[in-house]
């Protein structure tokens, strides 16, 4: 565990892949690896995921996990698939048990300051701040890490590829970019994915100087 968490602060931005099919879901996510993100989250929101993720943790370098994970059933299917990570939309305490019982890191929503304190009680490794956006953005996680400094947070929701730092930069460890970085009909061909991943790595190197 503790190793993932090391391999997420260094990476800091996870690729949500949301798609139609296996073969799109696939598409996408080789397009952000080649593009140099190294954390690819996997929605549950078509039928296959758990084929993708099967495929995709065979790469080496790059760890993968199962996303919009709603109940112990899709818990199960991720572990079975070999994800390394569950994150869920909501604060589930039979979901996280179950991720910490096979030893995943896992991620629930919350969005106020007792739904957050609640999350991390129950034992997450990241709190999911969702959607950041509805409540203010990058302001609204300063002022949840200065009254609660010790909480790891992971947001998305209105993160994008333009204004992801600025969410960082206010004390999140992580962030899940999806429509921003694989895009809708304008602009959801790999090789532009990748492009943008490669915004997403140069805005990250920047950062870090």
């Amino acid at each position: 565990m503790k190793n993932i968490m090391d391999f997420i602060r260094k990476n800091k931005v996870f690729a949500v892949i949301r798609a139609e099919d296996t073969e799109n879901a696939i598409r996408f996510a080789d397009a952000c690896i080649e593009g140099g993100l190294k954390l690819i989250e996997i929605t549950f929101s078509f039928p296959g995921a758990d084929g993708v993720i099967k495929e995709l943790s065979q790469i080496d370098d790059v760890i993968v996990g199962a996303g919009t994970v709603l109940n112990i059933d899709m818990a199960k299917t991720a572990v079975s698939s070999g994800a390394r990570f569950i994150i869920s939309p909501h604060t589930d305490k039979e979901i996280i048990s179950y991720a910490k019982s096979q030893e995943l890191l896992v991620a629930t929503g919350a969005l106020t300051s007792s739904e957050i304190l609640k999350a991390w009680n129950l034992g997450v490794d990241l709190v999911k701040i969702f959607p950041v956006k509805a409540v203010g953005g990058a302001s609204y996680i300063q002022t949840i890490k200065e009254t609660l400094p010790f909480i790891e947070i992971m947001t998305t929701g209105g993160v994008t590829v333009e204004n992801f730092n600025e969410f960082l930069q206010a004390g999140a460890t992580a962030v899940g970019l999806s429509s921003s970085l694989i895009g809708s009909n304008r602009f959801n061909d790999p090789k532009t994915i990748t492009q943008r991943a490669k915004m997403v790595i140069q805005k990250l190197r920047e950062l870090e100087e």
